[in-house]
């Protein structure tokens, strides 16, 4: 069990490794500097320069990811050259709101295609699951960046039911702050519930046929008993891997909802950092994403033998 767990460990932090060498890479080729974004568009060419080399932007790009690296291995990712404030505090700072976001876009996905795939595989084939399936194709089919004017326009601007911008943190009340979180968790949440609708209502029908369900039936059990004690946990296998899966992404997924909505959380932390050329933002703040993504999946993946004996078995044999 050590080595397996060890190994899953290595292969994450290689890829988090490569990650920030890829992000790195990909700002070294974008125009403009960071220096060049604090000084201002009527700097000269050496007050840039001067800068690049005060702030160590002039050094080789390899030297200054060696020199980034190693300060985060010890728990420092650097200070922004533009606002001077620690990285590792600006993360801390708008991570609330992230994770907020995330953890209840994916509490509303996965509830609502709960009730929604064990709708639809009770009668599959009937009206009820046509419908579903239909609405099911709409969600799947309209990613954030539309849905969040929708919701916008309809639920914030038409009827008035929540904020159209701003956030509200806990501390201002809880009801102020679900009012101001609800629609942008709501936009996130749409194409997580599509997905893991139709992927629980596939596993649903299948387990639904097998002859232990059958079985149970036969003994007289309802069939709302028997869905949820005896068909729904074999069949959240995959919905458990895709969820875990998403729950990472999720927290890395939310720039353009909190772009739309002007809230303050980690994305758009990061697509400021981008725009002002901010390395050492963009570096800690992706590198944070990277870690909680693969810790996340690590998480998923050694669940496995308690949610399904069956993992457990093939293990040892």
């Amino acid at each position: 069990m050590v080595f397996p767990v060890a190994k899953r460990i290595g292969r994450s932090l290689l890829v988090v490794l490569l990650v920030t060498m890829g992000v790195v890479g990909l700002l070294s080729l974008a125009p403009g500097s960071v220096a060049s974004v604090i000084l201002g568009e009527n700097a000269t060419p050496k007050a840039v320069a001067a800068l690049n080399a005060e702030l160590g932007f002039d050094r080789p790009l390899w030297q200054q990811y060696t020199d980034w690296l190693t300060g985060a291995v010890q728990g420092d990712l650097g200070d922004s050259p533009v606002t001077g404030q620690s990285v590792s505090a600006a993360i801390a700072e708008r991570l609330p709101v992230t994770l907020q976001l995330a953890v209840m876009a994916f509490v509303i996905a996965l509830a609502v295609s709960i009730l929604l795939a064990v709708a639809s595989a009770a009668r599959p084939g009937s009206p009820v699951d046509r419908g579903i399936n239909a609405v099911s194709s709409v969600f799947l089919s309209v990613p954030a960046f539309i849905a969040g004017p929708l919701l916008i326009y309809f639920c914030a601007l038409k009827l008035g039911w929540f904020p159209v911008t701003g956030w509200a943190r806990i501390s201002e009340g809880i009801g102020p702050n679900l009012q101001a979180a609800m629609l942008p968790a709501i936009a996130i949440a749409l194409t997580e519930i599509a997905s893991f609708h139709r992927l629980l209502r596939t596993d649903l029908i299948g387990t639904l046929r097998e002859d232990f369900v059958g079985a149970a039936k036969a003994k007289g059990m309802s069939a709302t008993y028997v869905m949820f004690r005896h068909a729904l946990r074999p069949s959240s296998f995959s919905l458990i891997t895709l969820a875990g899966i998403n729950l990472g992404r999720l927290i890395g997924g939310t720039v353009i909802v909190e772009s739309l909505f002007s809230l303050p959380g980690l994305g758009q932390l990061l697509a400021s950092s981008i725009t002002a050329r901010d390395v050492i933002t963009v570096q800690g703040v992706v590198a944070f994403i990277a870690v909680v993504y693969v810790g996340v999946n690590t998480a998923v993946d050694l669940s496995y033998r308690m949610i399904d004996p069956r993992v457990k078995k093939a293990a040892r044999a």
